[in-house]
């Protein structure tokens, strides 16, 4: 066993770039990451994603968007609305009680009547399409700048991607995820700093409403010039190579280049679809639209190609609609699936995914979705039918399957992570230090795990052991450099490994006078631990 490849593949994570489309709603996205600073327990990094779909005019040019440009828009029925990377998904926020939608929609078409003149029917018809579409009620409050005034105090919520909440502070806004990360917002809805659960924060220090510098809490930074149009120029920090970024006339980025310097170029359509992609080898990713914008076909740099076919029910097309995809490798047969979507309405307008309905190699699934917080209620393959339970916040509490399998579920109130897994198997039950860090995990067959932590939520020590054997226990020791990677790490009894890394942070050296036995035990340990936590879904955070 290379020592060298146990290490990498158990404490590194790779860095991947995404692409593909919505077979939902036809958008054509991609993600590249331009710039990584290492260092501490966290990289600080620049990244971008493309969405065609986005009408967005961003740092980075149409259809482009970044975590940074994060920002919280106020509406005019009093929820509001993170816009995530600036061009990307919306999560909503709304009180406990009911939006008042009605109220809403009749200051926005006031609003309107003040720049263009309306008759009494198209007044009547555009309130009832405003009650009934909370996307449309968000949009029009945005065109024509109509707000509710949210006092101090104010606490919204949303189970959209998981337990949030917003909070209206003297400053501005204060948004809470259940995994510890925590987003600012100024009163303008321009994102300030974003922190975890072990104190690190990312802080931005804006200039005329420019972002200058992205800076962290383990003294790392990203400095941005800025064209004059308000277009990212470059992203730099010490040492590094600048990145560069060229755009059209029209706003469209049309050349980048990484610190590694590898270039890519992009083209556009007249609607600003992005429909070639020429890579540092002259490659080329291709990608056509129809008159909608949506993704027709997307031809990879080996010559694959994927086709996208838009279907909809005539009697009700913009809540029951499917897509037929059909997949050409450069060599081999043609594969075709097929994604149905049934939408619906919640009372305040906003839309859910109720069913979704596939067919892939032959094989049918549907899934039956709830409406609070879109979570699967029940899922049919075949004969097979997976049944789900959930508590008031949303969490998992009970999986049933008609195969027998079943799984229960307990929570701590507090930080929503789970106390105890009831499976077939048996049971876990886990405990957490104060920051939400998993601290012990203890299985019905006796097998036990301790986790010690430092300040900064690295594991500093791990001891695993079976059931009453003293003799199993293992002890592994954690030493960390300066960027948070670790130097070393110590098994009581056994040995200790050296680990040395380049300047970007990617394992250089390994080294072990106990070798090949070392390297063993460390793999078992870990084994051990992670199918422990498994049940968790634990972050280890090394």
């Amino acid at each position: 066993m290379n020592l060298k490849k146990v290490l990498i593949a158990l404490l590194l994570l790779p860095l991947v770039a995404l692409g593909g489309v919505n077979l939902k709603n036809g958008n054509f996205y991609i993600t590249y990451t331009d710039i990584i600073v290492p260092g501490g327990d966290h990289d600080l990094e620049v990244t971008r994603t493309y969405n065609a779909k986005s009408i967005e005019n961003g740092w980075f040019g149409f259809g482009w968007g970044s975590l940074y440009e994060t920002k919280l828009v106020v509406s005019a029925d009093g929820s509001v609305v993170v816009i995530e990377n600036g061009s990307g998904a919306q999560t909503r926020f709304v009180p406990k009680e009911a939006v008042n939608v009605e109220s809403a929609s009749k200051k926005i078409v006031e609003a309107m009547k003040k720049k263009e003149p309306m008759s009494e029917s198209a007044v009547q018809a555009l309130i009832t399409r405003l009650n009934n579409d909370a996307e449309i009620r968000q949009a029009y409050s945005k065109k024509y700048n109509v707000e509710t005034k949210l006092a101090d105090g104010t606490t919204l919520y949303s189970n959209d991607r998981g337990i949030q909440t917003i909070v209206k502070e003297k400053d501005g806004y204060k948004r809470s995820n259940s995994d510890g990360r925590t987003d600012f917002f100024d009163n303008d809805g321009k994102l300030t700093k974003i922190t975890d659960k072990n104190g690190y924060a990312i802080l931005f220090e804006y200039k005329a409403n420019q972002v200058t510098a992205i800076k962290d809490t383990q003294a790392k930074q990203i400095l941005l010039e800025w064209y004059a149009d308000g277009k990212i120029k470059s992203a730099s920090s010490a040492g590094d190579k600048k990145t560069n970024y060229t755009y059209d006339p029209k706003g469209n980025l049309i050349q980048s280049v990484d610190v590694g310097g590898n270039s890519y170029k992009y083209e556009y359509d007249g609607n600003h679809n992005l429909t070639t992609i020429t890579y540092v080898d002259n490659s080329k990713m291709h990608i056509k639209y129809d008159k909608n914008s949506f993704a027709t076909e997307v031809v990879e740099r080996n010559g694959e190609s994927t086709k996208y076919k838009y279907e909809n029910n005539p009697k009700n097309p913009d809540l029951h609609y499917w897509t037929t995809v059909s997949k050409k490798p450069a060599d081999g047969p043609e594969s075709v699936s097929r994604y149905e979507y049934e939408i619906k309405s919640k009372p305040d307008g906003q839309q859910y995914t109720y069913r979704i309905a596939t067919e892939l190699d032959g094989i049918k699934t549907e899934t039956i979705y709830s409406e609070c917080c879109s979570l699967p209620l029940k899922i049919t393959r075949g004969k097979d039918v997976t049944t789900f339970e959930y508590n008031a916040k949303g969490l998992l509490t009970k999986k049933t399957s008609t195969k027998g399998e079943f799984v229960q579920l307990d929570y701590d109130d507090k930080i929503n992570k789970i106390t105890k897994v009831v499976n077939n198997e048996g049971w876990t039950t886990f405990q957490y230090d104060k920051t939400g860090n998993l601290s012990k995990a203890v299985n019905s067959s006796g097998k036990s795990v301790l986790l010690i932590y430092d300040r900064a939520g690295k594991i500093t020590k791990m001891i695993d052991q079976e059931k009453n054997d003293e003799k199993s226990r293992r002890t592994l020791s954690f030493k960390y450099n300066s960027m948070g990677k670790p130097v070393e790490i110590e098994m009581e009894n056994v040995g200790i490994i050296n680990v040395a890394y380049d300047n970007y942070g990617e394992i250089k050296k390994v080294e072990s006078k106990a070798g090949a036995k070392m390297a063993l035990q460390v793999t078992q340990a870990f084994q051990s631990l992670l199918s422990i936590v498994k049940p968790a879904g634990v972050n280890l955070n090394m």
